[in-house]
């Protein structure tokens, strides 16, 4: 039986196939760096995911409203926001982007499965800032060219957010010319979370660089925060413990001020 990364990895495919990244209309937008933000954000920079289902969890909010969904994530201070546009497991929609980044802001990543230039393409049509790049996708299938799609994400002038897992993949991120790195808590193969893992691969990293790196997945609370802020972390990106939140102003202004 096929690991869920597989099954991500397929399903993209399937919609690059489809035509659902084929958009024509571009939104005018002039770019923002999302790097930028997170490396000037006064307090703790916290990337907002608008995320309707969790693939673990279920229905986290199935009947979003993208858009106002964004404008109270900007409110509570959101650095940036990420936005799902992988429809089949998480319920996104490319059309939420488009109709995000026209009432917000602040910088969007657009999260994705992306293999192809098609989708990067689309990324910038419909006004993102970054796209998301995870680094096992293009280790369990080497014939995809991660870094020939990250210097196209970034003649389209797109940053690059390139996720990692493991030690290996961190190692060959932080050589890379991604923009952010992501270290992610939750295993693709299996999706357990593991809080530990930001910990693991950062608490005894003595070479970064410049380069920017925040901690992703099952970041539940504002101790989780705490806990993990003793590494070399930049920011968070955090998703359904906000989508379950009722009051999504303050529940991102608590992380912020964590």
């Amino acid at each position: 039986m096929p690991d869920f990364l597989s099954k991500l990895i397929d399903d993209a495919q399937k919609r690059i196939y489809a035509g659902y990244y084929s958009v024509l209309e571009t939104v005018e937008h002039q770019p923002i760096s999302l790097k930028s933000a997170i490396k000037s954000a006064k307090n703790n920079a916290i990337i907002a995911e608008i995320k309707p289902i969790s693939p673990v969890r279920g229905p986290l909010r199935p009947e979003i409203d993208a858009e106002d969904t964004a404008i109270k994530l900007e409110r509570g201070g959101a650095t940036g926001l990420s936005v799902l546009t992988e429809p089949d497991n998480f319920g996104g929609s490319i059309e939420s982007l488009r109709k995000v980044r026209r009432r917000v802001s602040i910088p969007l990543l657009m999260k994705d499965i992306v293999v192809d230039k098609t989708q990067i393409q689309a990324a910038k049509r419909y006004g993102a800032d970054c796209i998301l790049l995870i680094e096992s996708v293009f280790s369990k299938h080497p014939a995809m060219p991660l870094d020939e799609l990250l210097q196209f994400a970034h003649e389209s002038n797109l940053e690059v957010l390139l996720e990692t897992h493991n030690k290996h993949e961190l190692d060959r991120a932080l050589k890379s010319e991604a923009d952010i790195i992501g270290v992610n808590n939750r295993n693709l193969a299996t999706l357990e979370i593991d809080l530990l893992t930001t910990t693991r691969l950062l608490e005894n990293l003595t070479d970064r660089g410049d380069k920017t790196i925040i901690s992703e997945s099952g970041i539940e609370t504002s101790a989780d925060i705490r806990k993990l802020r003793h590494v070399a972390l930049d920011g968070f990106l955090i998703g359904s413990s906000l989508m379950l939140s009722d009051d999504l102003e303050g529940k991102i202004r608590e992380f912020v001020l964590a």
